[in-house]
Parts: C-alpha cells; structure tokens; sequence
C-alpha cells in the first residue's frame, strides 16, 4: 500500500520543473493568466491546487520554494544572506543538544547558539517561509471564496478540496504557533486597495482555529489515493496536525497562568498562553493522539518492526550491516510508518545534493570537495542512548580507551543514526575516519557525525532523501507524553512507549515509575526517537528546559578521539571536552516577529523583542 511520501505524482512534477517555477497566477508573456482562470474548470483548479501545496507545505530540512524568490508583501525581496531560494539551509538539530553546525560563521542557525537571534534577521535564522505561509493562506481563502464557481466539479470533489486545503491551512497555523504564540487569523481575501489590518489573536483561539479546520475537514478526506495522486492530505495527515497542535497546548509552555517571560501589556498575555492551568488540555491531547493512531493502524500504517531486524549487528569495520528497523523506518520511502512528506525537494537521484546535516558535506576539501557545514552530535546527546539493558551508559570525565566497545553497548538506533569513528561511512569512502589526524574529523567537534536521512549508498551530489512531516512512531510517543501528564504512568501510556523501544531491541520500561520518572524516560525516548524529525528545538522550549545546562544553554561537550597501535589492532581514546559555550534568553522561548512587520503597527511584538 502506497503512503504519502514521493508522490502526488502527477500534479506534483509540475514544480520540480523549470517550466513551473513561477507563481501559477503570474502571467506568462503574451498570455492572459488572472485569478479567474484558476476556477474555469476542475483541471486549472488542480493546478492551482499543486501551487498550493508548493506554497503551504514545508519542509524539515528548511527548503525555502525550489527555484524562486519569494517577495515579502512590500514586494522587497527577502533578505536571503546570499543563499539562492533552491538552497536547503540547515535543519534545526545545530540549534539544540541533538547538534552543533561544523562551519559556525557560515550557518545562520548558530545565531541561536549565540543568542544573538533579532527580529531584522529572524526570517534568515530559521523562519525562511514566514513570507511563503501568508502567500500560501491566501492561496487558500481564495479557493474557499471561490470554489463554488467551478462549473465541472460535483459535490463530493469540492467537498475534499475544501478539507485538504483548511488542513493545509491548520498545518500553517500550527507551525506559526511553534514559532510565535498567537497570530492574526486571515480566513478571507482581502481585494486588492483594501488595508488588511488584521491584528494577533490569542493563542486559545489559534488552538481553536485549527482544530476546527481539521474537525471539518477529516470527514471529507480518504484514507488513502490512488497511485497518481499519492501525497495529497488525507484524514490521517489532518487527524495527526490535530495531535500535535493540541500536545503543543497542553505542554508547559503554554498551559500556564503564567508565561515565562510576560508581555509589557499583562492583557497581550493571552497572545503568548492560555492564562491557566488546566489539566484536562493533556487529556485533550491523548484523544487526539489515540485517536490518530488508532486511524493509522486500522489503515494500513503501522511500526516498521521485523523481530529479526530489532538490533542489526554491525561490524565497526567499513561494513554494511544489517538496515534495522529504526534505519527502515526513516531511509526506505513508500514505507507503512510515514504519514506525510515535504515534496519540493528533488525527485530522482542527483537533485540533492547540498542538505545541510550531511556528513559528506562538511567543509573539509579531502571529503570529496563540497561546501556546506554538516552538523556533529555533541556529547551533551550521546549521552541519551541507553546501554542495550536500558540502563544509562557511562562516560567519565577523565575519558577512556574503549570507545568503540563504548558504542557496541547502546541502543541500536545509535549506530543507525551516526556516522561514528571506524564505522560505515560511503561505499566511496567506507570506513569513517573520525579521530584526530582523521579526514573525517576535520571540524567534527562533537565527536560524531549526524547521519539519519542519509541513505546508505549517498556519494557527495547523487542521492535523494525523505523529508518526514509525520510519522507513525510520533503518535505513539505524543500518546505515551499526554497520557502520563493526565493520568500518570498507566499501562497503556506504558504500551505505547514500549512498542517504540521493543521495535529496536530496546527493554521495556521498568514497572512502578512515578509520574515525574516516566516523563523523563519519556522526553528521552522522544529525543532518541525523533532525531533530526525538527522536534527537539521545539519539544524543548515546550517543556521549558531549553535554560537547563547543556541544553541550549551553557557548555557543549565532544569527544577528543584519538588512535593508537597499529592495524588492524587500533584502539580508540576518547576525553570530553568543552568546544563551546551558549547563550539562551528567555525571550528566545518565542520567536520575534519580522521587524518590518511590526513596524506596520498591526502586531504586537513578543515579549523580550
């Protein structure tokens, strides 16, 4: 059975290419393109639908639109730091823990790391497609003003386009609240000479916003398309941005009376959290959650988990090993446990080739000569992966002569997400040289190289990777999350953490946690779990733990590796070390509004900006 991964196959081949790289309503010359041709029949909808979907869905790896510059409303091209709009800059992994960017000066994502983030730069430090939403958004109010005016298309097709499109536009909103709190809600066209004033509104009805959107339109939507139409919204897509706008709501950082730093009006709270506390919003979420999971399961999806491929055993030599189920789960496309993809990306082998946390693209000319920084894992992470008896492994401070005996020990996803010293590297390249004196170290200040994405047979410039928006394993773990912090650890909070670990050859939680000790098994699990899926930077700041030392603040440690003995007998020391020290704000906990925007006097800025 097909899932929703590198299709909507025929409409979608339409902006990878050239030809289609404009603006479906911009005019071609010589030809009369307007708004109004969009809706002449169901075939120019469709297209305009494509144009939609270019717009409104994003991508993890931080892909701005392929091959166009987008322009902010004032039509002055956005600031784009001398990057071109087919550029993937970087995902967010470098801004937290799970990552440090190996060419600080060039990677607009460290400003985070500095704290150095302000509301003139915000759009080149992680929101390139602030701009591109809004287009999207009016994409879309305009098919709901209009799509009625489409003499060939029956009831039930409109039906569904109207559900895919609020979902798009629920997926939009979810990904503003991340990032800002409350934002203004657009559900109209505005004509052109009329103002649009329209200012922020709170975060509830943000949350409220999208739920209805999705509420309407998962009635309207099939569990699955046909083979040429794979990656379009289907229920499952909507029941799953439900999921996790509702987790996002109940967590720590919004489910407060209290934000954690308060606007200058005490009013403009309510844009930046509820204003209570209110237990049930977590019940709220594990609904949400089960019911998502449930949908997946009774359709098709389900855990990538062959028992015989729960704990591959690699060689440590150059060699590869067994996939894995977890490697399965990520690399392999058209698999059950994907739900949603970004699909601007490229299509064929050869149209990726700068991705930002590749391990082959580090700055380091002997490595095949490209450009671009890779992102190591520091050890402040490492140190997330359990030994395979699910007890904490140990890495003292005064260091150790057995790292790779270190590394035998861990849970399986480890090895199957890193690129590590002695390990698999490229079928060009195989044995990962990471220790002083190495190729493969050259900037490589965590000790690691983060690998998950990457596929197996990658050379530099020749491999296509998923870019996952939703997977299975995520509703498993926002179920297990919600359900403890409503009604602590019960079992089937238990089961549904479980069924993750179990899949890897991991052992089950240990009976009797209370509450506070299966949320911090928990956040881990999500940690471990969704490496580089661009939740950490997020799951942090909704748990409030992004000021906590080495998290997003304070020292980041690697690990000096160096070699001894002769081959093939080497052995591998290893010693922490501090290879940086970051700066986190309390104002950073949201992000600042464009200052261009605000200087239009309809937002409210964020507190702290």
């Amino acid at each position: 059975m097909k899932k929703i991964v590198y299709g909507f196959t025929l409409l979608f081949c339409c902006f990878i290419t050239t030809s289609c790289h404009k603006n479906f309503l911009d005019k071609a010359p010589g030809v009369d393109l307007t708004e109004d041709n969009a809706f002449l029949n169901k075939a120019n909808l469709e297209t305009f639908i494509t144009t939609i979907y270019r717009y409104g869905v994003h991508s993890n790896f931080r892909y701005r639109v392929q091959g166009e510059a987008v322009s902010s409303p004032d039509r002055n091209y956005i600031p784009f730091s001398g990057v071109n709009t087919t550029d993937c800059i970087h995902p967010s992994s470098s801004i937290s823990d799970e990552g440090d960017a190996s060419e600080a000066a060039f990677v607009n994502n460290n400003r985070w790391n500095e704290g150095t983030v302000l509301p003139a730069t915000i759009v080149n430090v992680e929101d390139f497609r602030y701009y591109i939403r809004w287009i999207a958004l009016r994409q879309i109010n305009l098919v709901l003003k209009r799509i009625n005016e489409v003499p060939d298309a029956d009831e039930a097709y409109k039906k569904q386009v109207i559900a895919e499109v609020k979902s798009l536009r629920a997926l939009n909103y979810l990904e503003m609240l991340k990032r800002y709190g409350g934002v203004p809600i657009v559900d109209k066209v505005f004509e052109p000479g009329e103002k649009a004033i329209v200012p922020r509104s709170s975060f509830s009805d943000c949350v409220k916003f999208v739920v209805k959107d999705i509420d309407e339109s998962v009635p309207n939507l099939p569990a699955a398309y046909s083979a040429s139409q794979t990656g379009r919204v289907t229920a499952l897509v909507a029941l799953a941005i439900k999921a996790e706008v509702l987790l996002y709501a109940a967590s720590p950082q919004y489910n407060t009376a209290t934000p954690v730093l308060p606007m200058a009006n005490a009013a403009d709270n309510a844009l930046i959290c509820y204003g209570n506390f209110d237990q049930n919003r977590w019940q709220l979420a594990a609904d949400a959650a089960k019911e998502a999971l449930d949908y997946a399961l009774a359709n098709g999806y389900g855990l990538i988990d062959e028992p015989a491929n729960r704990n591959p055993k690699e060689l440590d030599n150059g060699t590869v090993g067994p996939l894995g189920n977890y490697r399965v789960s990520w690399e392999t496309t058209n698999n059950k446990e994907l739900i949603f993809m970004y699909q601007g990306g490229g299509n064929s082998a050869g149209a990726i080739t700068n991705i930002g946390n590749a391990p082959l693209t580090f700055w380091n000319a002997s490595c095949f000569g490209s450009f671009w920084s890779g992102i190591s894992v520091p050890l402040n992470f490492l140190k997330k992966y359990e030994k395979l008896d699910g007890t904490p492994q140990t890495w003292d401070a005064a260091g150790g002569t057995d790292l790779l005996a270190k590394y035998a020990e861990l849970d399986p996803r480890f090895k199957q997400s890193m690129i590590y010293t002695n390990g698999y590297y490229t079928a060009r390249d195989p044995i990962a040289q990471i220790y002083s004196g190495g190729k493969d170290y050259v900037n490589c200040k965590g000790g690691l190289w983060l690998r998950k994405y990457i596929p197996r047979n990658a050379t530099s410039g020749n491999f296509v990777m998923n870019d996952v928006l939703f997977r299975v394993n995520e509703l498993y773990l926002n179920y297990a999350e919600a359900l403890n912090e409503a009604a602590g650890p019960v079992q089937a909070a238990y089961d549904a953490v479980n069924a993750i670990r179990t899949r890897s050859g991991m052992p089950d939680l240990p009976q009797g946690l209370t509450k506070e000790q299966f949320r911090q098994r928990v956040r881990n699990e999500i940690a471990i779990e969704m490496l580089n899926d661009d939740h950490r930077f997020w799951d942090i700041k909704r748990w409030l733990i992004a000021e906590e030392e080495g998290v997003m603040k304070g020292n980041m440690d690697g690990l000096q590796i160096t070699r001894t003995g002769t081959a093939p007998n080497y052995k591998y020391s290893w010693k922490p070390y501090t290879f940086e020290t970051r700066t986190f704000n309390k104002n950073m906990y949201l992000h600042p509004f464009p200052l261009t925007e605000v200087l239009k006097g309809n937002l409210v800025q964020n507190p702290g900006w």
